[in-house]
């Protein structure tokens, strides 16, 4: 039984997930993880702890076989909390698997971070590794999906360098929505369209 605190869960109320793109191909800056923390390639062994650490933010069932199977060589990153050997932070590179929009490129997945480690960069640190490993790749565009309620990984997203991707006809006015949510400003020059 998992009795850490979970981030709250609230089920999408529209039709299409947001995307987001990187259409630099700079590297991100990392900044150095506060101490008592390690960040490392998740290994065979973290199996139970990644499932109880991957609870915390979503409900979904299942997916860890899926991850390991698409995840890019050196793309599945946790963190580690030193003291009591928990996964506290973690996520996913992956390689080319939506024919849809992205046919040819990777993907940044599963950003998770425990509450009770919140607000120490810990989830910054795992998005900015895995986005320099999607930039090491090659990939021209890599994109994530995400949902509008998740504020804190979208101003991550955004403050490495993602950007709003508008595929579908609702995307420009519920971006204005988040961007006024997070106290920045809207401009369809920093969005990516089809």
């Amino acid at each position: 039984m998992n009795s850490r605190a979970r981030h709250p869960y609230l089920e999408s109320r529209f039709e299409h997930q947001l995307e987001m793109v990187r259409p630099s191909r700079d590297r991100v800056e990392m900044s150095a993880l506060p101490a008592g923390y390690a960040l490392r390639h998740f290994r065979e062994e973290d199996e139970r702890a990644y499932e109880e650490l991957f609870a915390l933010g979503w409900t979904d069932k299942g997916t860890l076989a899926h991850t390991r199977r698409y995840a890019l060589p050196a793309g599945f990153v946790v963190i580690e909390h030193s003291a009591s050997r928990l996964l506290v932070a973690s996520c996913v590179a992956f390689s080319p698997e939506s024919p849809e929009r992205h046919p040819d490129d990777g993907s940044l997945g599963w950003l998770v971070t425990d509450p009770a480690h919140g607000r120490r960069g810990l989830a910054t640190a795992a998005a900015a590794t895995v986005t320099n490993r999607l930039v090491d790749e090659g990939y021209a565009r890599p994109w994530l999906g995400t949902e509008d309620d998740r504020l804190a990984a979208l101003d991550i997203y955004l403050n490495l360098g993602w950007r709003p991707y508008l595929y579908a006809t609702d995307m420009e006015s519920r971006w204005r929505a988040i961007l006024a949510r997070l106290g920045r400003a809207f401009s369809l020059e920093s969005c990516v369209r089809t």
